[in-house]
């Protein structure tokens, strides 16, 4: 995904058909990217968790997820 948005992040997770057995981790620029499109949309309101459509949405700390990259982590 190219640049990653709150649109796009849902229609992943449509298209892939996600449940809540999975969380989604995502570089650190991209997670921030999409936390303040999320909050143009959501009136700078913020859940916590951070979540989309049900699947919570995480920021990379160790620096294996690749920039504009989308990982899937099992969380069962």
């Amino acid at each position: 995904m190219e640049k990653i948005t709150y649109d796009g992040m849902c229609n992943f997770i449509i298209e892939n058909e996600l449940t809540d057995s999975v969380a989604i981790t995502l570089h650190p620029d991209n997670f921030d990217a999409l936390v303040m499109d999320y909050l143009d949309i959501n009136g700078n309101q913020i859940e916590r968790p951070f979540e989309i459509l049900g699947i919570e949405i995480m920021q990379d700390n160790t620096g294996s997820v690749s920039k504009s990259k989308i990982n899937l982590l099992n969380v069962v």
